[in-house]
């Protein structure tokens, strides 16, 4: 959350809105709650939102008419001046990764894989079942060896399931670190540029012009043949 100074100009501002009946109400209660009647007792920092608020209130027809009966100047109350001599904080914090969005075309693919599961259950009984009867077993076996097959079938489609679905669990979760770190604000570590130079270059320079002066001082001090 974006947050701005208070200096004893803003809050000397702010304080008499504090027993107006700003809207909406969200907007009075933060109001009340980080203004207080001491300056010491008053919050050192507001959300900037506060201030956009504010500013938003007393543009209205509704918020001129009330700070006018107050004898306050409206345009006192504009963005430009409440934030006169203040300071912005961005937000260090970034805002919280949007919910994923419901995919319609996941709910399908499962609804498919499961209906292709269970027809393959069906059909590997089945097929047993009449492979059993063609070899003339009895029909006790021919339908525990269709069960026989159907659960194995069973349990492997569940088993391919289960990977599919963590497989797709894990895409989902890499999608949300993605956009999380796309999302937050790049800082970039502002290193001053070219300070090691410039102590080695105004040491050196100076021995330099040491050098220079006294050689110059040598040379003015050196008699000139007529």
């Amino acid at each position: 959350m974006s947050t701005t100074s208070v200096p004893e100009h803003l809050w000397e501002t702010l304080l008499p809105l504090t027993k107006l009946d700003i809207e909406p109400p969200e907007l009075q209660s933060l109001l009340q709650e980080h203004i207080k009647p001491t300056i010491e007792d008053t919050s050192t920092e507001v959300p900037y939102d506060l201030i956009t608020g504010i500013a938003k209130w007393s543009g209205s027809d509704k918020g001129k008419e009330m700070l006018k009966a107050e004898g306050l100047d409206p345009s006192s109350y504009s963005l430009i001046p409440l934030l006169a001599g203040t300071t912005f904080a961005p937000s260090s914090k970034p805002p919280p990764p949007p919910p994923p969005e419901h995919d319609p075309a996941a709910d399908k693919r499962a609804i498919t894989a499961l209906i292709n599961g269970l027809f393959s259950v069906v059909g590997v009984g089945f097929a047993a079942w009449w492979a059993a009867g063609n070899i003339h077993w009895r029909n006790e076996t021919r339908v525990l060896l269709a069960l026989a097959s159907s659960i194995i079938v069973a349990i492997a489609e569940g088993v391919l399931y289960l990977i599919w679905s963590s497989h797709a669990e894990k895409r989902k979760e890499q999608q949300k670190r993605r956009k999380a770190s796309k999302s937050r604000p790049k800082v970039a570590e502002e290193k001053p540029v070219g300070v090691e130079e410039e102590v080695l270059s105004q040491d050196e320079p100076q021995t330099n012009v040491v050098r220079r002066k006294g050689y110059e001082h040598e040379k003015e001090e050196v008699p000139v043949d007529s």
